[in-house]
């Protein structure tokens, strides 16, 4: 057991209520119902009409038994897992029914010896749900859809390491590595991991590292405060100028220090994962920090990614998306939002600008399209110009 202590709001917090019935705070979402309860699920589906195509940056799938093993870590040290049954019964398939154009797939290892199954297991789940949605694009048969993308994984400092990682991304096709400093209780610039970043770069793959402080937890058998800073990210970004690195939940608990380290290193992105949930923190109840988290988006827009962590959330799949769009366009938070008629009387939208809406086309997909190498024929988005760019309802 680590020996710092549990944050207050970690100690076996309830999930958040339930968004009210017909509750629409967001144009990008509507009722399942009303697209046809094309779901297993009554909540919101993304609109069919939808400003921008969504790709989930941050999605869990795991063989069962060992999602078995996160669910009973989280049920005993986090928060009540929300989509359990959905998982069960649909794995990653949920959040594409509910309009999602793209999910990339994450996996990671927690002890030496199962990287090459976790690996494999996730490169047939992604050809799986690929040969699933393949069906040609009604504008244009000649495309391809392509629903998910897959990250790899390995243990630091495990025998084989490199041949992993190459087996890794060439017999089973995955597009970067996930490593979660917290679990295999390794710091970012430790030595076992610099053959870990000499093979991504030798591959030209990104990895995505929980580097950050936070979410922290008494179970584990390291303290992740310790071991994780935006200082040892830094550390890592200047030995490995070529190494394209993300880290997740905004480097929560050091946000200022990682908006900071974006402005220095162009290797560096960020994905947006459960901070902007209003689970850990209220974005209407702190404004300073929702001041300065919107700053950053906006001038960062170009290296953020959104992301979920689903299944393993306590609420709503789409109240980051909802927040996210709300307060990039300026309006706070919308999940303070709690019923339609209060929605039609605010003034929700008037402070939208064209930089925002920029943004949100930046964070919602392209980011993840470009640092995951997800070429637009697989989000069946059709080219509109001769020089490439893409048609967009932004």
């Amino acid at each position: 057991m680590c020996q710092g202590s549990v944050p207050e709001y970690f100690a076996f917090k309830d999930s958040p209520p339930d968004l009210p019935p017909r509750w629409l705070a967001s144009r990008f979402l509507v009722a399942a119902a009303e697209q046809g309860d094309r779901t297993l699920s009554a909540e919101y589906a993304l609109s069919q009409t939808a400003p921008c195509p969504i790709i989930d940056a941050h999605v869990h799938v795991f063989p069962q038994k060992l999602m078995d093993a996160v669910w009973t870590f989280f049920d005993n040290f986090y928060w009540p897992v929300r989509y359990k049954e959905t998982y069960l019964a649909t794995r990653a398939d949920f959040l594409i029914e509910q309009g999602v154009r793209h999910v990339v797939l994450l996996v990671y290892a927690h002890k030496n010896g199962i990287a090459r199954d976790l690996n494999k297991f996730l490169s047939t789940t992604v050809q799986d749900m690929n040969e699933r949605y393949a069906l040609a694009h009604d504008m244009d048969p000649n495309l391809r859809r392509r629903v998910a993308t897959g990250l790899g994984t390995v243990m630091p400092g495990e025998p084989g390491v490199k041949d992993i990682l190459a087996e890794a991304f060439t017999t089973f096709g995955l597009s970067g590595i996930k490593m979660h400093s917290h679990v295999q209780c390794v710091a970012a610039n430790h030595p076992s991991m610099d053959e870990v970043y000499e093979t991504c770069i030798r591959f030209q793959k990104p990895i995505l590292i929980h580097a950050g402080k936070e979410p922290n937890s008494s179970a584990y058998k390291v303290d992740a405060g310790k071991i994780c800073d935006a200082s040892i990210v830094e550390d890592v970004l200047n030995r490995f100028p070529d190494l394209r690195i993300c880290v997740p939940h905004l480097g929560m608990n050091q946000y200022q220090e990682f908006f900071d380290l974006l402005e220095k290193y162009p290797n560096l992105y960020l994905d947006t994962t459960m901070t902007l949930g209003a689970f850990f923190q209220s974005m209407d109840e702190d404004k300073a920090m929702t001041l300065m988290i919107r700053t950053m988006l906006l001038q960062y827009s170009d290296r953020i990614m959104y992301g979920t962590d689903w299944p393993n959330i306590p609420y709503d799949w789409c109240r980051e998306l909802a927040n996210l769009v709300s307060l990039v366009d300026g309006d706070g938070e919308a999940t303070r939002v709690t019923d339609t008629d209060a929605l039609l009387k605010s003034a929700r939208g008037q402070k939208r600008t064209a930089k925002g809406e920029q943004a949100l086309e930046r964070i919602l997909w392209r980011n993840a399209s470009e640092f995951y190498s997800i070429p637009a024929e697989d989000l069946c988005l059709p080219l509109a110009k001769d020089d490439g760019t893409l048609q967009s309802n932004l």
